[in-house]
């Protein structure tokens, strides 16, 4: 069976099982992992609860074993426990299987290595995971040696959770609801919760691949309807939801609203500068709000591309404070190892809520602009990047004043635009914000028609979610 080449993203691998990933592409991706990076012996491997999971995983430990690698297999757990046993630990490398906030018949995996003689632990991306596409799309056999190794399983959830509950403080305990969306976070933020001295109970807790109650994507809202519900009808002073493997989650308020992404940006980097004043790093969909802010406290912030690797890339490049994304990603260089531990940063947004005499008071006083949803416009891989450039090109040739470390956010007065192709799916996204409603609505309908004339097709669905007639 061939690999589609499509599998291949910028920073990771994911596809539909199995006609896009399969056994045939684990195994070969798995041969030349260990091809590229010999040293490596000492491997972890762990996966999200989909159903396709436990074939990928074995397909991709037999080759390991079979080269010799001593494998520790953690069975389904979410991403911060497979980053935490490889810094922790000092493993060489490992490979996370996961689809993400993808649909259920997705799958992926993300490849990880510690440098050779080094501390440094890295997901491999751009050029380093080209070479690994190039090596398991090629018809030549990959030759790797030939040795006996070990596969064994190892639960290190009480290992992590005494760890992570050590790094904050709760000033008061709190009553907090989960909602694991039957992803691999299952009863872990639970027992992390407990551990620091608040009550806590898990909605849809048992890990089950076809995700029977609702994806668990916490940036979609309407994925958040149960746990809002359950919020308000439990009395509990927060509620978090998790995606699939772990890396991001969204905080729910007493009241049943969500904690927006650009507000919790806002909140944790507050936190983070008082503890040391540094630059921020932060995606190309923070408010303008947050930047403002930034600015006013004499902190120097730096976009970067929309995903959480590039953004842990430009946080190692500059010494920064803190790093997040929107979409509720959040690095703390100052007090944890640099991964997007979704656990780690729900316990420090639980920590800065017990410090607030009225945490609804606190979010209600934070400044904001007026945002648009986030649209997807259907658009084929293929094209995708290219249309991209080809905008970014007209905005040059036409002199906008425009931003394009990721696609391109316009600025207009009053407020910006975003548009960029998704890497993980056949969108190309967009974001408006402006200053009040009138502003943004007139920038939502000068952008559409930039877009429109440089062959970027506009559903008419998209216009009646945004309100444009």
């Amino acid at each position: 069976m061939n690999i589609n080449p499509s599998i291949f993203r910028a920073y990771d691998i994911r596809g539909v099982y199995p006609e896009e990933l399969n056994e045939d592409g684990a195994r070969k991706i798995a041969q030349s992992f260990v091809f590229l990076y010999p040293w490596a012996e000492k491997l972890v491997i762990a996966a999200d609860p989909r159903l396709s999971s436990p074939i990928l995983k074995q397909t991709m430990i037999d080759v390991f074993v079979g080269a010799g690698k001593t494998v520790i297999d953690l069975g389904t757990v979410p991403d911060p426990l497979f980053y935490f046993i490889l810094f922790n630990h000092k493993l060489d490398g490992g490979v996370m299987i996961s689809g993400s906030h993808n649909p259920k018949e997705y799958n992926g995996l993300t490849l990880s290595i510690r440098r050779k003689d080094s501390d440094l632990v890295e997901d491999l991306i751009g050029p380093e995971l080209e070479k690994i596409r190039d090596l398991a799309l090629g018809n030549t056999e990959i030759n790797i040696p030939k040795g006996k190794g070990e596969a064994k399983l190892l639960d290190i959830s009480e290992e992590y959770i005494k760890y992570v509950s050590s790094l904050v403080k709760i000033n008061k305990p709190l009553k907090i609801l989960i909602d694991s969306g039957n992803g691999s976070i299952g009863l872990l933020a639970e027992r992390l919760f407990r551990a620091i001295g608040c009550e806590a109970n898990t909605m849809y807790a048992d890990p089950d691949g076809n995700f029977p109650n609702h994806l668990p994507d916490p940036y979609e809202k309407e994925n958040l309807k149960d746990i809002k519900e359950g919020v308000v009808a439990g009395g509990y002073d927060l509620g978090f939801a998790f995606d699939a493997d772990g890396d991001r989650v969204a905080p729910i308020d007493k009241r049943g609203k969500e904690v927006s992404g650009d507000d919790c940006l806002l909140i944790l980097a507050r936190q983070a500068i008082r503890k040391k004043r540094g630059p921020i790093v932060h995606c190309m969909r923070a408010s303008a709000a947050f930047l403002d802010e930034m600015k006013k406290e004499g902190i120097t912030t730096y976009f970067s591309v929309s995903h959480h690797n590039a953004v842990i890339k430009k946080v190692m490049e500059i010494g920064a404070s803190f790093g997040g994304e929107i979409t509720y990603h959040f690095l703390f260089p100052l007090d944890y190892y640099l991964v997007d531990d979704a656990l780690f940063a729900s316990l420090k947004l639980a920590e800065i809520a017990s410090q607030q005499e009225s945490f609804i008071d606190y979010l209600d006083s934070l400044p904001k602009y007026t945002v648009s949803p986030e649209v997807f416009i259907p658009t084929d891989d293929s094209i995708k990047f290219q249309l991209i450039k080809n905008l970014q090109q007209y905005l040059r040739d036409n002199n906008y004043n425009f931003i394009d470390i990721d696609g391109a956010r316009i600025n207009f007065d009053g407020g910006w635009a975003l548009i960029r192709a998704s890497n993980t799916s056949p969108f190309i996204k967009c974001r408006f914000e402006g200053r009040d409603d009138s502003i943004l609505k007139d920038i939502e309908r000068k952008s559409l028609d930039i877009f429109e004339k440089n062959g970027i097709q506009i559903p008419i669905e998209i216009k009646k979610e945004l309100g444009i007639n």
